[in-house]
């Protein structure tokens, strides 16, 4: 896991968006943000989608997939996720395990944040 900053901000079209990560290539910047594009500004979602993504660690340890209906997560291996395009949005993709819940996170550390203003 790497100590990426993850960094969030609504548009002018009221969709999440991810700021630009250094660390992070581009095509796996936007399969994030499609993956996460049907929770919208709700926390609770993202933070369901986190727990059942851990759950189901536990429960099957890898080769389970977790969808929304914009992209889904398949857990490789304990250390890599890949998210897989089902739109033609991005390019099928993977990142690490940790960074993958970091930015999960993140995003409801956001979500949190803008609920609170």
């Amino acid at each position: 896991m790497t100590d990426t900053a993850w960094f969030f901000e609504v548009d002018s079209e009221g969709l999440i968006t991810l700021s630009a990560v250094p660390e992070i290539p581009e095509n796996t910047a936007l399969a994030l943000e499609t993956l996460i594009l049907p929770f919208g500004l709700s926390r609770q979602s993202a933070s369901t989608y986190l727990r059942e993504w851990r759950r189901m660690a536990r429960e099957f340890g890898e080769g389970y997939v977790l969808g929304t209906p914009a992209a889904s997560v398949e857990r490789v291996n304990e250390g890599h996720v890949k998210i897989d395009d089902m739109y033609g949005q991005f390019d099928d993709c993977c990142i690490n395990n940790g960074d993958f819940e970091e930015f999960l996170e993140g995003f409801i550390e956001y979500l949190a944040g803008i609920e609170a203003d």
